[in-house]
């Protein structure tokens, strides 16, 4: 059965019936080029579909994609075929030396000429018999070489899985970054907006001689260097935009919008169990699945005797073991750190009811002119502060929170 195969397809490769090995690809390199020179059209995101928009259109997913799919097709079964057809035509040519030289002895009555015959048969025999183990033992290998190609297919999935992963978690992250910058750039601009007109206020004053020249100017520094910080943070925030852009698949420069920020739910909150999300971490983690894989290799490697290092098995333990311990202490710094976030998100909330009552009084006092406008004024910024204060934590939170959840699903990064 093995040699008809071995002879049919060798025979259909001499006969040149191969197909293209890379036309797929090139027709998808094609397709993906167009769509990377296409006319750029402002793109809207949302946090909720952003992993799904990453997935889909991020360039490097898609060759992790490619990959594992090439990885899958491989068939080690190919290069079996063509070693059962080698060694099935030496075998072949030494039994056919073997029959010519068995028959050029009929007829010789000469000793010396029948022994060197019958020596050169006794070589030929033992080449031929060596041939013939080494094709019984293909079976083996062959099965050996699959399971390997498994195993070779397994860890290409993934790795290429971990690496998707950990690029949608850093978009995610970025997104979140991308709209705390954008919350504090309308936050300087409403500070500029409020110094302007504190700067004209102020000449009119120095103008009546009400307020000197020196606090003017002081007034119109602050001004020039939050101007300034402005500026850089503008510019941070246009490169984060194009990163995240990228990261989602578009042409570097697309225009890209991006919504508010969803809030951790009281929901999600109470969803979360330490115990069981970290049995899910630790189940879920590519490093300890890496640092597993190690381990079988070298047990595989001593097994096989491919090494003879017991040392190198040992090892690969003792790794993984240190792999486990420092990912469940860096999932225990990541509920901590969720914890705290939580903590601080009640207290600022707690801070902005209370200085929004207290503005709201203070509003109508002012109104009624029981209170002086420094007051008034004092109990806006107080207000203000704390809905930045509130806005910060529901942030930090959120960050913690993606961070937590990314790591029951096994992905941590270096940063946590």
């Amino acid at each position: 059965m093995k040699r008809a195969a071995a002879a049919g397809l060798c025979a259909a490769l001499l006969c040149g019936m191969c197909a293209p090995a890379y036309a797929a690809d090139t027709a998808a390199a094609q397709t993906a080029a167009a769509a990377q020179t296409a006319v750029q059209t402002p793109v809207r995101l949302t946090f909720d579909t952003l992993e799904k928009t990453v997935r889909e259109g991020n360039v490097s997913i898609r060759s992790y994609q490619q990959t594992v799919e090439s990885a899958e097709k491989t068939d080690v079964s190919d290069q079996y075929i063509n070693k059962y057809f080698n060694l099935s035509q030496q075998i072949d040519a030494y039994d056919r030396q073997i029959r010519e030289l068995k028959k050029s002895r009929d007829g010789i009555t000469d000793k010396n000429l029948l022994d060197s015959i019958n020596g050169q048969i006794k070589v030929l025999q033992a080449q031929r018999e060596s041939l013939y183990r080494q094709y019984n033992d293909l079976d083996d290998d062959e099965d050996d070489a699959k399971d390997e190609q498994k195993n070779t297919v397994n860890s290409t999935r993934r790795q290429m899985q971990n690496n998707a992963d950990t690029i949608c978690m850093s978009a995610e992250n970025n997104y979140i970054s991308l709209a705390s910058m954008q919350y504090s750039l309308a936050q300087t601009e409403r500070s500029l907006q409020q110094l302007d007109r504190t700067i004209a206020q102020t000449k009119k004053q120095v103008a009546l001689g009400i307020a000197t020249k020196n606090t003017l100017s002081g007034l119109q520094s602050q001004r020039e260097l939050l101007a300034a910080q402005q500026k850089s943070a503008q510019t941070s925030a246009d490169s984060l935009r194009n990163t995240l852009a990228i990261q989602c698949g578009y042409p570097t420069g697309t225009e890209i919008t991006i919504e508010a920020l969803p809030g951790v739910t009281n929901e999600q909150l109470a969803a979360i169990d330490y115990e069981k999300d970290l049995a899910a971490a630790l189940e879920n983690s590519y490093s300890i699945w890496s640092a597993s894989d190690s381990v079988r290799k070298a047990s595989d490697d001593y097994e096989n005797d491919v090494t003879n290092n017991l040392h190198a098995y040992e090892a690969a333990k003792i790794q993984r073991d240190a792999t486990e311990e420092s990912v469940k202490s860096s999932f225990r710094k990541l509920y901590k750190t969720m914890q705290e976030k939580i903590t601080a998100m009640a207290a600022a909330q707690g801070d902005l009811t209370q200085a929004q009552k207290t503005f709201a009084v203070s509003e109508l006092q002012y109104k009624r002119g029981m209170i002086s406008r420094l007051k008034y004024e004092e109990a806006q910024d107080t207000y203000t502060t704390a809905q930045e204060t509130a806005e910060n934590a529901r942030t930090d939170l959120l960050t913690a929170y993606n961070n937590y959840e990314w790591a029951t699903r096994g992905v941590m990064s270096s940063a946590n």
